[in-house]
């Protein structure tokens, strides 16, 4: 509403816009309360029993991570190849011809 219109307006119409407006300002008064309470909860949620776990799962998959990083090193070892994937001389098709000739 402009001022224009407010000032056209009867008292007792005053009165009532004031009293929703109350009514609704009490009612965000009410929510913000229970979104506060409901923010902190949430920001206290993680107890240190709680915490302890995280702690011991990420310890368990970075072991785990480890481990299988490992794993393929050895295979990648294991197939004659070193690490960058490169063929060894013992593999190479030029070994095979200095043993012939």
């Amino acid at each position: 509403m402009t001022d224009k219109e407010l000032r056209k307006l009867k008292r007792s119409e005053l009165m009532e816009i004031l009293y929703y407006l109350q009514k609704e300002v009490e009612t965000l008064q009410k929510e913000n309360e229970s979104l506060k309470q409901q923010l902190g909860n949430a920001q206290g949620g993680i107890s240190s029993e709680n915490l302890e776990k995280i702690i011991e799962a990420v310890r368990s998959a970075a072991s785990e991570a480890f481990r299988g990083q490992s794993e393929e090193k050895s295979t990648e070892v294991n197939d004659g190849n070193d690490e960058s994937g490169k063929e060894t001389p013992d593999d190479s098709p030029e070994a095979g011809k200095r043993e012939d000739g």
